[in-house]
């Protein structure tokens, strides 16, 4: 019986090399902490990103600006499928979770009232004037399915810059 040089897979390897037919290289893979190697190439302006062609769509769901209308009590960003609170901003003197889904019903309610009068319309917004407050729900031009609820003092807030303000908010979102 002959004489086995190693299994089968370095023999064909160890044929290959001698006919010339594979090549070795060796390649040394530096750390990641190496100072000697240049830093990454950032794409220069007007070069394209081979690695991103499509841009990734930018969302933002920030309403902190809300906390600069005087007199907030709390404001929140609600989706109305779900009832899913998608951001808050104030509300320590009011609880903005079981808020947000109160007037999740209050917006259906007005959107079933719309179609039985065929209307023909949408929700700019929609104002509940209490003793002590102002409750303000505005749905999102871009997406109906989502709103800001905003709980004012009513007697330290001015409710017609209260609604710009939302308003302002409002065209920086984006989802």
């Amino acid at each position: 019986m002959p004489k086995s040089k190693g299994n089968i897979a370095s023999v064909i390897s160890r044929f290959g090399e001698k006919a010339g037919l594979v090549q070795k290289y060796t390649i040394t893979i530096p750390p990641a902490n190496d100072l000697n190697r240049p830093p990454p190439q950032k794409p220069r302006v007007g070069q394209a990103n081979d690695s991103k062609t499509k841009k990734e769509p930018i969302m933002s769901l920030d309403i902190s600006k809300l906390g600069e209308i005087k007199g907030l009590l709390g404001a929140c960003l609600v989706d109305s499928d779900t009832g899913l609170i998608l951001g808050t901003e104030g509300g320590s003197k009011i609880d903005l979770e079981t808020a947000g889904a109160a007037n999740v019903e209050v917006v259906r309610a007005k959107l079933q009232a719309i179609e039985a009068l065929k209307l023909n319309d949408s929700i700019e917004d929609i104002l509940i004037t209490l003793g002590k407050q102002f409750h303000l729900v505005r749905p999102l031009e871009k997406n109906s399915n989502i709103f800001v609820y905003v709980a004012l003092d009513k007697k330290s807030a001015n409710l017609g810059l209260a609604r710009l303000q939302v308003k302002a908010v409002e065209e920086t979102l984006s989802l």
